[in-house]
């Protein structure tokens, strides 16, 4: 026993948990509610509207004045109430909490105000009070705060600090980590003892330190800023701020308990009194509890992706990982999963003019859902995300299992749920399975949105065709865009994913990136596998293929100025940049696989005849894009593309009207019509 190693223990574990306590306040109703970083007293909300004058000179005026105030508190108060507001609210490091004050909002001669807290919102990782998004959702219908003169400074400095709240949240994890970590190192420092593990000690506690120093430094000056804020301008509208200074002494009680523990630590180096338990090393039993902790840290955010394909390990499976996110992979391709099983990582590959840059992805586990489903309902009842990349028409598949899932959900965070796939709205499609009655019991859809939250997105990366020895290792194109529709996250905050651009409108997006990137693409493998060029690069070497596509983009930018507002200077150099990306020869991008599945590709929703169609309504020019639908069609029995060959039966058995209106979606009442007729028509023919 080395008792020297007893005060930095006992420092550690008192730091340990008053930062976890700083951390976890108001996790529940009432528990440690004084120990919040600000409270925002709402319970004067519209006395300005009923002060009365201070100006009154005659006696009468004077009592009635005398008996007004005696009422004015209750009455402020009943204001507040009627606007369905609460008296306070709490703002908490994971969540706010609300509630009213009792016996009323005012100090009296016999009592002071106590908080009585009716409601705390969901924690979340990040979390970021609002007080004016918080107030507007909760007043009654038909009020806003602008009429009540809210003060846009209030949310200016709200926002101000956003970033601020973000960091001191990742500082805190790292300070209660590195503390518990040192309280572990302190027991073998207790058992064993050494200069190395008192130096290891010593580096832990410092870290912690300076992690929950910061930490507080960051906390305080929030407090400070948004309560002067509130404070400063608040006070015509009837609210106030208080700094929660029982949240500040805890959290710097915190910092200065491993600043002693790193003193101490210090000493124990200096004197050196102690020989090594382990002869120099770390001791396993340090070591092993090091791991632990971190194991133990690392888990909580889970993410069930479905899809183990390219895209899926590639792209949104690392973006996951790299967000702190633990995936589970799911499939029905017995090769792939087992593969995942076998293997705890694999390599993605970035490719750009710039050369390679590779990745090492681990943290995964994978889960076979023909054989064991349950397992998979298991995983989506704990997850935070669900993701999918399996193609649009596979949807429909994978959605019972999932809604299993989010029907067994006890969580209070609802389940957010993104699919990843080349297809407007897929996430809205695969919500409208989960949701089908088949799938989802009635008398359950109507609180559904408490479990799950379903938020469309638009991804744009390539993934060239993969080496055969490749494994489960990907290459995959240096650029990406992945952007996701944030609306559906308000009231609970959206996931936090490495790389995603949060949007309120997505369609933009969405549209932009289909009628240029897929638009593109696919052109020049159509018409580069009609000339019988091999890659993407080779098909855009040959001018006048490159000059085609040049001239398709510019009848779908057309579109996109027009409808979007996008500037014609932001699309050309939108359209440039796709140009330079498809023509990568780094990619070594094959022109069959770009331009497998033909008939997707020929719908009414899709790359050619979505925005031609728009532009034959609007009298544009649809030239460019004709010719690519054109070379479409002639993209038929192509070895390993089952598409490719039911578009050749289709050609065969049916008439071009059928043709026209099954594959295309067109109806002879529109102005494309006509023009596809003619192309069907010509390809029949063998024109």
């Amino acid at each position: 026993m080395h008792l020297s190693a007893t005060l930095p223990l006992l420092f550690s574990l008192t730091a340990f948990i008053l930062s976890l306590l700083c951390v976890f306040a108001g996790s529940k109703r009432g528990y440690l509610e004084n120990a919040d970083i600000v409270t925002l007293n709402t319970s004067m909300l519209g006395r300005m509207a009923v002060t009365p004058s201070s100006s009154s000179s005659s006696s009468l005026l004077s009592t009635l004045e005398g008996d007004l105030k005696g009422g004015i508190n209750k009455l402020a108060g009943d204001i507040a109430k009627e606007l369905d507001l609460h008296d306070f609210y709490s703002w908490h490091i994971l969540d706010y909490c609300e509630g009213y004050y009792t016996p009323s909002a005012i100090a009296n001669a016999t009592s002071s105000p106590a908080k009585n807290v009716t409601h705390c919102s969901n924690q979340t990782s990040f979390f970021h009070f609002n007080p004016t998004a918080v107030l507007q959702s909760e007043l009654k219908t038909g009020i806003n705060l602008t009429e009540l003169k809210w003060p846009q400074a209030i949310e200016n400095a709200v926002q101000a600090v956003e970033v601020a709240t973000n960091v001191m949240f990742v500082l805190y994890c790292i300070g209660i980590a590195t503390a518990g970590v040192a309280f572990l190192g302190s027991i073998v420092g207790l058992l064993a003892g050494g200069r190395l593990g008192a130096l290891v000690n010593l580096m832990l506690a410092m870290l912690s330190f300076l992690a929950l120093g910061l930490a507080s430094a960051i906390v305080t000056v929030i407090m400070s800023k948004v309560t002067n804020a509130i404070n400063d301008h608040g006070d015509n509208v009837g609210v106030a701020a208080d700094k929660g200074t029982t949240f500040l002494g805890m959290t710097w009680a915190a910092t200065i308990l491993m600043l002693l523990a790193a003193f101490a630590w210090v000493g124990e180096c200096i004197v050196g009194r102690r020989k090594s338990y382990c002869q120099g090393k770390l001791c396993p039993r340090t070591l092993h509890s090091i791991t632990s902790f971190a194991q133990t840290a690392a888990m909580g955010k889970i993410a069930v992706h479905f899809g183990g394909g390219n895209i899926g390990r590639g792209f949104v499976a690392e973006k996951l990982v790299m967000s702190g996110y633990e995936v589970v992979f799911v499939d029905v391709m017995d090769s792939i999963i087992e593969q995942l099983q076998k293997h705890k990582s694999y390599q993605v590959t970035e490719l750009g003019a710039e050369g390679e840059k590779t990745n090492t992805i681990s943290n995964y586990r994978a889960i076979n859902s023909k054989t064991h489903e349950e397992d998979v309902v298991k995983e989506i009842e704990k997850a935070d995300i669900v993701t999918c990349a399996v193609g649009p028409n596979i949807l429909k598949f994978i959605a019972p299992v999932i809604a299993k899932g989010i029907d067994g959900r006890k969580r209070d965070t609802p389940l957010a749920v993104i699919a990843c796939e080349n297809a407007i709205g897929a996430t809205d499609t695969l919500a409208g399975h989960i949701k089908d009655v088949k799938n989802t019991p009635q008398h359950r859809i109507e609180d559904h949105h408490t479990r799950a939250r379903y938020a469309n997105s638009a991804i744009d990366r390539i993934v060239p065709g993969q080496d055969p020895n490749a494994g489960l290792n990907v290459k995959i194109e240096s650029f990406f865009e992945w952007v996701v529709d944030k609306t559906p996250f308000h009231g609970h905050g959206h996931p936090k994913i490495e790389g995603v651009k949060w949007v309120d409108d997505l369609t933009p997006f969405i549209e932009r990136k289909l009628f240029t990137v897929n638009t593109g693409h696919a052109a020049a493998a159509y018409y580069g596998h009609n000339r019988a060029k091999k890659t993407i690069y080779e098909a855009l070497e040959d001018k006048e293929i490159k000059d085609i596509v040049h001239e398709a983009l510019a009848e779908t930018s057309h579109l996109i100025v027009n409808k979007h507002g996008i500037t014609v200077e932001e699309q050309k150099e939108y359209v440039d940049k796709i140009i330079k990306r498809i023509s990568n020869p780094h990619l070594e991008d094959v022109v069959e696989r770009v331009g497998r599945a033909p008939l997707r590709k020929l719908s009414k929703r899709e790359r050619f005849v979505g925005p031609a169609a728009e532009l034959a309504h609007r009298g544009d020019k649809v030239d460019a894009l004709l010719g690519c639908i054109e070379m479409a069609f002639r993209f038929q029995n192509v070895e390993g593309d089952e598409e490719s060959a039911e578009l050749a039966k289709i050609m065969k058995e049916k008439d071009a009207k059928t043709v026209v209106k099954e594959v295309c979606g067109l109806e002879e009442s529109e102005p494309l019509y006509k023009d596809v007729l003619k192309i069907v028509e010509k390809v029949q023919g063998g024109k």
